[in-house]
């Protein structure tokens, strides 16, 4: 997407254990989630199911995977993690 910036970040391995992005626009989760963005759907639609609904940045946390996202059409940020993943001395915070 025009005017976004993606970060991955890889391990030591070649496994990416997280994604960051800032910038204009959606990215294409699909893409950068792979095979959790099933997950991340199913996460996403009992969230939108909750009561009352909270306008404030999305935190998903599923049994594997977290997104935290925000925004808006010209200012969107975000960033998707495998808890289980992140390589040892990592901070949750480091993921920018």
């Amino acid at each position: 997407v025009a005017g976004m910036t993606i970060r991955e970040y890889i391990s030591a391995d070649g496994v990416v254990f997280a994604v960051a992005w800032k910038g204009t626009g959606a990215p294409d989760l699909p893409l950068l989630l792979g095979d959790y963005f099933e997950e991340y759907r199913d996460g996403l639609t009992t969230a939108r199911h909750r009561t009352p609904r909270i306008r404030k940045p999305l935190v998903l946390k599923t049994e594997h995977l977290v997104v935290e996202r925000g925004g808006h059409s010209r200012s969107m940020w975000g960033r998707a993690f495998l808890p289980s993943a992140l390589p040892a001395g990592m901070a949750i915070e480091d993921i920018q």
